[in-house]
């Protein structure tokens, strides 16, 4: 049965709705020949279901229409930059860079706690973070990160919300470790040119030192009201309106084309840096490699220099042969992930956090938390990996903790030893050393380093190249139309983002008439014995599987977030279809259990647009768990017999579900649910792709485009 669609086993099923019919007429078009693409393949034609413009129609607009619309676009990766760097000077102690990226008269709002205007929001990061000095000291850590943005733009442009997961590690070698964490909804504002900060409003959900784990204070935890729809959600560039801002210079249509290339140029660096991590996952040293450049160069800070294929493969092999083992996890979790890309495109660079899960055997688990600073360069109208430095920040046994543990990797000999040494004195986990940053996004100056600390990294040199002066070919309109279809690609990257993201928050808190509207007509969703087609189905469902969402009458007892990280997003050529791989990072506490951890993966959601929204089509497949830990004293290392959700999830399950599913997981028995239920952690899963290596085209040995088609 392979190559027809499993919602219907080649048959129409008086269960299925029109909307379902249609998709299986139409199907998602994977990108090439399976490969990742920003709209760079040959058209793939929209289902019938897909109710939009087709892109190569579009009519033509003009330059200021356009100028004003790839600027909106762009406000919003300004927001997401904005707050990754406020989580990423935090963790150096850039107080001063830290308060920079506020508004004038902005408030911070901490709980109870509300500072107003940048300075005493400086003075606060200071005193209540830094202990009245700029910098944090060797072996303080302060890590904190943000996950699952949802950011949607006002009407006038002028304005932006954004909806985060917001999780804290903080403490200090030899006194002591904390975690706090839950959720912030920001508002930021465009004051003179620049998008700042307006109002930071941080909504703790729990809490605790690293000994007892962390707890939710009571009972009941309050829900926080979402600021976005489920159409705002998937259209966060809203139409504008006449009083939309005009106050910039519009750009020259050779500025915009270069700055809509520039977008997803930057999306697909992105993409190649989350590949990267998911390759980590798995020990897949093949394909990792494939991702460098011939001369690629590979830098573990403190450890040592890999020049060229052959050298980075031994590098990764510090860690073992190629692919997991029983009871092993090497889950490198990319975050924060800022990029620049030269005027000329043709190098780019980014910044991020990794964060490291991590079990060489049963038994032995570590976190390590790292600074990436990455270069690329394109090849053939390719982006690859030419060199990348990893800096240590933290690496404790999770048996002790980073209060009573550092453990500082050292330089390996015989095999695998580097092919020249990396300083230990260029690692900030020994000593007082901060990897280089891009330019404050706020005020476009470089940061301000404290004095006693010393800077290292190669991020400070210079962007070459200069932009060329034209980049389309043919008449104005045909440049405008051209434009036009490649900036709404990038708009597409940010929207399906939200959307993904929306459906976490919508399941974490059981809203199951949202979750069914940020999904499409068709939209396909496992639960219980299979997978339930369109939304009535999927409504009946999720209600039926579950209790009813949180309410006065009926408060949530705890949490249990459901994070997309790590989005690699594949959109096809005709702009209105997308492939997502997202991770599943998983945690759940209430006030009397501490939080533990689950890993999982959403390698086959996709996405459509539907009347300018984009909508998931298939959304919330949990192929496979990594691993689940039964409680956080045993963390993931010290697995038992118990499996994810039981004891915590029992109590919020509804009745079973009344009715069958559209597609049995019976379909799956010969293909995709072979082994589901016979191997669990510690035992390894095989882990399914639903795209080959976006560098070298190498197939994964569990390949799988499309899951309704298997």
């Amino acid at each position: 049965m392979k190559g027809q669609d499993r919602r219907t086993n080649g048959v129409i099923t008086p269960a299925m709705n029109r909307r379902s019919v249609l998709y299986v007429a139409g199907g998602l078009a994977a990108a090439g020949a399976g490969g990742l693409s920003i709209a760079s393949t040959a058209s793939a034609a929209p289902s019938d279901s897909v109710k939009l413009k087709p892109l190569d129609t579009v009519i033509p607009d003009s330059v200021e229409k356009l100028s004003l619309d790839t600027q909106r676009a762009q406000s919003l990766r300004d927001v997401k930059n904005l707050q990754y760097s406020f989580a990423e000077f935090g963790q150096y102690g850039l107080w001063e860079d830290m308060a920079d990226l506020f508004a004038a008269d902005a408030e911070y709002h901490d709980g109870d706690k509300v500072v107003t205007g940048r300075k005493n929001v400086k003075r606060h990061l200071l005193t209540a973070f830094g202990s009245g000095r700029a910098g944090l000291a060797v072996g303080e850590l302060r890590n904190q990160m943000f996950y699952a943005p949802v950011v949607t733009l006002s009407v006038d442009g002028l304005s932006a919300t954004g909806r985060w997961t917001e999780l804290t590690m903080t403490g200090r070698l030899h006194h002591e470790a904390n975690w706090s964490g839950g959720v912030q909804v920001n508002d930021y504002v465009k004051e003179e040119g620049t998008w700042r900060i307006s109002r930071m409003r941080r909504h703790p959900q729990f809490s605790g030192s690293y000994e007892t784990g962390f707890f939710t204070p009571g009972p009941e935890t309050p829900t926080i009201p979402f600021h976005f729809s489920p159409g705002l959600a998937g259209r966060p560039v809203p139409e504008m309106s006449s009083d939309v801002d005009k106050s910039a210079d519009p750009l020259s249509l050779a500025r915009i084309e270069q700055q809509v290339r520039r977008m997803n140029d930057e999306s697909e660096v992105r993409n190649l840096q989350h590949v990267y991590g998911y390759y980590q996952d798995r020990k897949m040293w093949d394909d990792v490699v494939d991702l460098f450049t011939d001369d690629g160069v590979l830098e573990i800070v403190g450890t040592g220099v890999y020049r060229d294929g052959a050298s980075i493969r031994r590098c990764l092999e510090r860690d073992g042969s190629a692919g997991l083992q029983r009871g092993q996890v090497n889950d490198q979790i990319q975050l924060h992930t800022m990029v620049e890309v030269d005027p000329d495109g043709r190098r780019a660079r980014a910044r991020g956090l990794q964060l490291g899960m991590l079990s060489p055997r049963l038994g032995k688990a570590y976190w390590m938390v790292s600074t990436f600073l990455t270069q690329y360069v394109k090849q053939d109208g390719t982006w690859r990996i030419s060199q990348m430095q990893v800096y240590p920040k933290m690496k404790a046994d999770y048996y002790r903790g980073w209060h009573r543990s550092s453990v500082v990797d050292s330089a390996p000999t015989g095999a695998a030893a580097p092919d020249r040494p990396s300083p230990q004195s260029n690692s900030p986990q020994t000593h007082a050393v901060i990897p280089a940053f891009f330019a404050n996004p706020a005020t476009g100056k470089p940061v301000t380093y404290p004095d006693h600390y010393r800077v290292v990294g190669d991020h400070r040199r210079p962007k070459t190249g200069t932009a060329p002066s034209a980049t389309g070919s043919g008449s104005e309109q045909d440049r405008l139309a051209a434009a036009r279809r490649q900036l709404e690609v990038a708009k597409a990257y940010d929207a399906i983002e939200n959307v993904s993201s929306a459906f976490g928050y919508y399941l974490d808190d059981f809203r199951w008439d949202e979750l069914v509207a940020v999904m499409a007509d068709d939209g396909t969703r496992p639960q219980g014995k299979g997978f339930y087609v369109g939304r009535e189905h999927v409504y009946r469902a999720m209600s039926e599987a579950h209790i009813a969402p949180w309410s006065p009458s009926n408060p949530m007892d705890g949490i249990r977030v459901h994070l997309r990280l790590q989005p690699v997003i594949d959109i096809a050529a005709d702009g209105g279809q997308a492939r997502i791989r997202s991770r599943m990072f998983l945690y759940y506490a209430n006030s009397e259990k501490a939080g533990a951890w689950n890993s999982g993966m959403y390698p086959n959601d996709t996405a459509v647009l539907e009347d300018g929204v984009w909508k998931m089509r298939v959304a919330g497949v949990i192929d496979e768990t990594y691993f689940n830990s039964s409680s956080y004293e045993n963390g993931w290392a010290k697995p038992t017999t118990q499996q994810p959700g039981t004891g915590d999830g029992a109590s919020r399950n509804g009745s079973p579900i009344s009715f069958p599913p559209d597609i049995p997981w019976s379909y799956y028995d010969d293909f995709r649910r072979k082994d589901w239920d016979t191997i669990k952690w510690p035992d390894i899963k095989p882990m399914w792709f639903a795209y080959r290596n976006p560098v070298s085209g190498r197939l994964p040995e569990h390949y799988c485009p499309d899951i309704l088609k298997a």
